[in-house]
């Protein structure tokens, strides 16, 4: 790899971000603007946007990395992140926009009526994000130190400039520097894919995907499939991209050419895993899979550049991040004693401690792919029951959801200490179903009993 092609392009790309970034925070007047974009984003935008934020370092890195392991049958963590954008476009993703929030967890206010149901979800969403966020970090770290890049003050330097343009335009910004990234990786990627097909004979070793392969890993396939897809409906950043629409109609327009767009990149990275374990590829001990195949079938020119776009992917996907987190922790919780400050330099200020602390934290974790599927889990386990209910119930029942998020809760802590001979992540899933089935048969039974008093009462007097 050319290492001067490389940090020459990598900061010119975030120079030219840091400058889209500039130009849009000059266009934020308040913390609608920072956190929604005023509500006014079309469907180009939205869609680079959608698609920015799901290709980071667990679909490309972490995937590469699986798919060196275990084979194809790792594009499931890809089919569930392409269901769930599919599920949200039929119709979801329109019920989201609907909602005149700011944020998911307020949606949990709105229907069932609880101030602390909404601290609850918020607090949730913000331990899973701010995991998920640690992963890109991770993987980012993970990827320099591949690329014997493994310097402190840079890996500092690179993340400063990134934190400098999300904390300067929110989520306007954000919008604004997706629309180059996205295009960027998505180009160089299905380029560098056309390139290796048609230029190297190794390809001709790449066996067909096979059915034992797929047994051999079925109980990972809940993790990679279903963990993904449903926290696509309960994620702030995507439910904040909803909320941020022109229109219902813009949301499920953009979904779908996410969808496809997500499709045919996550392909990449999940072939070139198999093509590196198809020839025996040896991996340098802290190397990447990805970049390792890359160098062995690309010239020096061509890997810089495919390292530049796999850094902005994972870059993407974290400014997405560091952006819904922030906007939890601005707007589900008071913070009174800042009500004389502008409320923009409030969210700012936030913003970067945010940034600040999970560059921090990134340096105690190393599995990427694990610590997203337990960020997944957690929300998804809690969440995804109330939250599913709450888009087709005007009014829910308190008990029902707050017992429902006590028991996915209590089945993500139980089924780690006590496996079962079932996938743990649909057991989850299915005792949060029955904490808010009990809870509303027991809210039916206490409104019959108190009606058949006060019928009582009545005829009596």
């Amino acid at each position: 790899m050319d290492k001067i092609v490389f940090i020459f392009l990598l900061f010119g790309l975030q120079l030219l971000c840091w400058l889209m970034g500039r130009r849009a925070s000059k266009n934020v007047q308040s913390r609608e603007d920072y956190f929604l974009a005023g509500k006014s984003v079309r469907v180009i935008p939205l869609m680079m946007t959608f698609l920015a934020t799901q290709i980071g370092g667990g679909t490309i890195l972490g995937a590469a990395e699986e798919a060196f392991q275990f084979g194809w049958p790792v594009l499931f963590y890809s089919f569930g992140t392409v269901l769930g954008l599919i599920l949200l476009g039929a119709g979801i993703g329109r019920k989201l926009a609907s909602f005149q929030v700011s944020t998911v967890a307020q949606i949990f206010e709105v229907v069932y009526r609880s101030a602390l149901l909404r601290k609850i979800a918020s607090i949730l969403s913000v331990i899973s994000l701010f995991m998920i966020l640690i992963a890109q970090i991770i993987a980012s770290s993970k990827f320099l130190i591949s690329l014997g890049l493994n310097n402190t003050p840079f890996f500092i330097a690179f993340w400063a400039v990134v934190i400098l343009y999300t904390v300067q335009g929110g989520l306007k910004a954000v919008i604004s520097t997706d629309l180059i990234q996205a295009a960027f990786f998505s180009v160089v990627f299905l380029f560098s894919f056309a390139f290796i097909i048609f230029s190297n004979a190794e390809t001709s070793m790449m066996p067909m995907p096979q059915l034992d392969s797929f047994v051999r890993v079925s109980s990972k396939w809940c993790g990679w499939f279903l963990m993904p897809l449903c926290f696509m409906f309960i994620e702030q950043d995507m439910g904040q991209r909803c909320f941020a629409a022109a229109s219902p109609r813009t949301v499920s327009k953009a979904t779908w050419f996410a969808a496809m767009g997500t499709m045919i990149i996550c392909v990449v990275p999940v072939f070139l895993g198999c093509l590196a374990k198809a020839i025996d590829l040896k991996i340098p001990e802290g190397g990447s899979v990805l970049m390792t195949i890359i160098t062995k079938t690309t010239n020096p020119f061509m890997t810089s550049i495919v390292g530049c776009a796999i850094l902005v992917a994972i870059i993407s996907t974290a400014t997405s991040l560091i952006n819904a987190i922030s906007s939890n922790v601005s707007n589900d919780f008071k913070w009174t004693f800042f009500e004389r400050v502008n409320p923009v330099r409030v969210a700012q200020g936030i913003t970067c401690i945010i940034s600040i602390t999970a560059v921090f934290f990134a340096f105690c974790f190393d599995n990427i792919i694990g610590l997203l599927i337990q960020s997944y889990e957690l929300s998804v386990s809690c969440l995804f029951i109330p939250l599913v209910f709450a888009l087709f119930k005007k009014k829910g029942s308190f008990i029902s959801a707050i017992g429902s998020v006590f028991c996915g809760a209590l089945g993500f802590c139980l089924f780690r200490l006590y496996p079962l001979g079932f996938p743990q992540e649909i057991a989850n899933i299915i005792l949060s179903l029955l904490g808010y089935i009990i809870g509303d048969v027991t809210t039916s039974l206490y409104k019959k009993s108190t009606y058949a008093i006060l019928r009582e009462k009545e005829k009596r007097i």
